[in-house]
């Protein structure tokens, strides 16, 4: 995963006022000035793992707990929503136009077509268990 240092700012400090922000790390504050740069030094200073610290701190969430799903995951859904609640083909994935003007990675109607499938299968397993418990 590629982070720029707005995002490693994100995810790896708290900010306590708009010209301060703390390491989640080593709890050490630090000001901030037009950018990001006091932070990024910090941590290419003081902790030279600091990209896994990112992948591990975007992989678990944000501050209010919520999972944040990682582009890949967020494409395909993207994918099939326009496909199911456009009632189109999953071929549509596979034509050049929509290909180039699509925001999304590209992705084969095989893949879209797996990806749909399991999720029904999930939707049924979860509605099943909700209306027999």
């Amino acid at each position: 995963m590629k982070f720029t240092n707005k995002d490693h700012y994100t995810l790896l400090f708290t900010e306590l006022s708009p010209n301060q922000a703390r390491c989640n790390t080593c709890l050490k504050v630090h000001k901030r000035g037009n950018g990001y740069t006091n932070q990024v030094h910090h941590l290419l200073k003081r902790h030279p793992d600091y990209q896994e610290l990112a992948v591990a701190a975007f992989r678990k969430g944000n501050r209010f707990d919520l999972s944040l799903p990682d582009q890949r995951t967020s494409d395909v859904f993207r994918w099939i929503e326009w496909s199911v609640m456009e009632r189109m083909s999953v071929s549509l994935c596979e034509r050049p136009l929509v290909r180039k003007n699509a925001k999304m990675e590209p992705i084969s109607a095989a893949t879209l077509q797996k990806y749909i499938e399991r999720t029904c299968e999930t939707a049924s397993r979860s509605h099943a268990l909700t209306s027999s418990g």
